[in-house]
């Protein structure tokens, strides 16, 4: 009778387990499910537009430096996203912190054949990016879309990875430096330490996932591109 019960009580709390477990998949789905943004960030003349245009409309258009973001819907194996083009230009492009609170992924795009001479530019809006307390707190995934890989000037991506990673290391110790140097008020929102103190940073420390494709919006190359986006 005994062993009776004690079955009896452990298949009750196997039960309640797994009862719990099922809610908190389900909010987590559900939550993730319910933010369909997607957006396309980005340094100007990177061809952050022409992807956009390419995805929605499949096709190239003529793009100009805008003020003002695009946005849209996008469908992708029966999944419909809301597209967002993000302005490049610097007076502008910090605008994406409005969109986080239903952001679902960023897709950061670079230009493979200026990112060498721009590094310093592109790795401080990358930063700012990664360093977003709700882009870690979410664990919001990034894609690099590494474009114009189709040119013979284009950096090859792994040598993209590397130096944004060198340039970001550089950027965490002065960044770091000079937050502590001040003291921020009790509503100032701190941005978010990127890697492990102590070692360099990479990527791969990071909460969130970060990944790297090539891609040419010119050419239509944009399959890891889509792929990306449907399955995060």
């Amino acid at each position: 009778m005994l062993v009776q019960l004690e079955i009896v009580h452990i298949a009750v709390i196997a039960a309640v387990v797994l009862v719990i477990l099922s809610v908190l998949i389900g909010f987590v789905f559900k939550r993730k499910s319910s933010k369909t943004t997607i957006l396309i960030l980005g340094t100007a003349d990177a061809g952050k537009t022409q992807l956009y245009t390419r995805l929605r409309f499949g096709k190239k258009t003529a793009t100009v430096t805008s003020m003002k973001e695009n946005e849209g819907p996008l469908t992708l194996e029966n999944k419909t996203f809301d597209l967002v083009d993000m302005p490049g230009h610097e007076r502008v492009r910090f605008r994406y912190v409005d969109y986080l609170p239903v952001t679902r992924s960023i897709v950061f795009v670079v230009d493979s054949t200026t990112v060498a001479r721009q590094i310093r530019v592109v790795g401080e809006y990358l930063y700012n990016v990664l360093a977003q307390q709700q882009v870690q707190k979410d664990r919001i995934p990034i894609l690099i879309a590494c474009n114009k890989t189709d040119l013979i000037t284009a950096l090859p991506q792994d040598k993209i990875q590397q130096r944004l990673e060198i340039e970001i290391n550089r950027l965490r110790s002065t960044r770091t430096a000079a937050v502590e140097q001040q003291e921020a008020s009790l509503d100032d929102e701190q941005e978010a330490y990127l890697g492990y103190e102590g070692e360099e940073f990479k990527f791969d420390h990071l909460d969130n996932d970060v990944q790297f494709e090539t891609c040419s919006v010119e050419k239509d190359e944009l399959d890891k591109v889509v792929d990306w986006i449907v399955h995060n």
